[in-house]
């Protein structure tokens, strides 16, 4: 049978977390293209890739090198690019510290298959991190299951956007951030990427409420809550883009601009889907965002951010061992997990398929067996 999803694995740094993810990837035996889209090439880890075959023979590579990743116009290209070559009808986009939930991915694209007028699908989002002790010489890639979240974030609702009106999707969605890793419609998300390149975001933050929004105006959106279709990894993200902090990157960025594009493009795309008017869905969709970013600038510079910081310049070691002390509640996590997925209507026969596949990803990053095929190229890409 021919795949039907394509995944879009953008690289840059983190090797050893790619040969984690595909190391899972293999042992799961998933079914899908697996697209490599490296901006960051760095020749011992290149070499494997590209002859993944003997490493990773369950799985179907392509690994393609492109420019290094020197700024955010660049790996919009790439993106727009690996999107283009997809050759089947779904793509999904991941991160290499993560990992990708077979059970939920089948689900999306079964709903897809049934449902041409939703234009992209996905499950819950999950959240986990690792302990290897406080001073972790491999930054969380292997360690001991210290933490499991039914949801990422606080943020990351599953809500179904099914209304027929473009503008009343946008008033219940443009904030929904769980649609970045959905399942998409092969053509859509060429779309929004091919304008994603022509706006060319200085802000990555506007970035992604542009793709949320261009997502509700190419057609419904579905997050199955009863689902999980990927987990992400705490504490392992790439540092931030910018040199010194927001306010310095917006004195300097074309935030402003972009924003007024971003707005200006939503609005008459929803206006004409609805018939309605252009400077009216322009004016609520920047009411939605006042919020966004009255809450962004309340978590990032309010009084508690204020006390965080001189913790974190003061004693760095006891913020340290407070982000990254052994935590004991994993056992009632995953017990309270699978209590939710239930009550969010998880049948039987998913529940334990699940089960396996967490199984197996806790074996990933806890187990001997990873450990071990890691070890050999560790030291030369650190």
């Amino acid at each position: 049978m021919r795949p039907q999803l394509t995944v879009i694995l953008p690289l840059k740094g983190r090797e050893r977390f790619t040969l984690r993810f595909l190391w899972y990837a293999n042992r799961a035996q998933l079914s899908y293209r697996l697209l490599l889209a490296d901006g960051h090439v760095r020749p011992v880890l290149a070499k494997l890739l590209e002859n993944s075959r003997e490493l990773f023979p369950a799985l179907d590579i392509e690994y393609v090198r492109y420019p290094d990743d020197t700024d955010f116009s660049r790996f919009y290209a790439k993106m727009a690019d690996a999107i283009g070559r997809a050759r089947t009808p779904y793509v999904v986009y991941a991160d290499n510290d993560d990992f990708l939930v077979p059970s939920g991915l089948d689900r999306s694209v079964e709903f897809l298959d049934a449902n041409p007028d939703y234009v992209c699908c996905g499950g819950g989002l999950a959240g986990f991190s690792v302990y290897a002790g406080l001073d972790d010489p491999n930054g969380g890639l292997v360690g001991m299951l210290n933490r499991l979240s039914y949801r990422y974030t606080i943020f990351d609702h599953s809500e179904d956007f099914s209304s027929s009106s473009v503008a009343e999707r946008l008033r219940k969605g443009t904030r929904n951030w769980w649609s970045f890793y959905a399942v998409f419609r092969k053509e859509a998300l060429e779309t929004i990427f091919r304008e994603v390149v022509e706006i060319d975001f200085s802000d990555m933050q506007l970035c992604e409420l542009f793709c949320a929004m261009r997502t509700l105006t190419l057609g419904k959106a579905r997050s199955n809550a009863s689902t999980i279709a990927y987990i992400r990894q705490y504490g392992t993200s790439q540092r931030s883009a910018f040199k010194k902090d927001w306010v310095h990157h917006l004195l300097r960025s074309r935030f402003t601009s972009e924003f007024n594009a971003m707005i200006d493009r939503i609005s008459a795309l929803a206006a004409a889907a609805d018939g309605a008017e252009t400077a009216v869905i322009a004016e609520e969709l920047r009411e939605i965002c006042d919020d966004w970013l009255r809450e962004f600038l309340r978590v990032n510079y309010g009084s508690l951010q204020t006390v965080k910081q001189l913790l974190r310049e003061r004693v760095p070691g006891l913020v340290n061992r407070l982000k990254n002390r052994r935590r004991y509640s994993v056992g009632r996590e995953r017990a309270s997990f699978f209590a939710r997925l239930s009550n969010d209507g998880a049948s039987d026969d998913y529940l334990a398929r699940f089960r396996r596949e967490l199984a197996d990803i806790e074996d990933t990053v806890s187990g001997q067996d990873f450990a071990n095929f890691v070890r050999p190229f560790a030291p030369a890409l650190k």
